[in-house]
């Protein structure tokens, strides 16, 4: 037999666990955001450089450049 006796929760105890709860689901959807801001600047990176990729290409091409 356990030395402690179970009992219903304390409203104490189960406000604790509902900040416990919602501080947890904040920090998954802020952890979530983040990711998803790494994201885009990655993808935004690789317009920028495909971009710059292509300018080079274009200028390097031209009749000017030649000169």
């Amino acid at each position: 037999m356990s030395r402690f006796f179970r009992t219903a929760p304390s409203a104490r105890n189960q406000a604790a666990q509902a900040r416990l709860g919602a501080a947890r689901r904040r920090f998954d959807l802020s952890s979530i955001a983040l990711r998803q801001a790494a994201l885009d600047l990655v993808e935004g990176e690789r317009r920028v450089s495909a971009a710059l990729r292509t300018t080079l290409a274009r200028l390097d091409a031209s009749p000017a450049s030649a000169a």
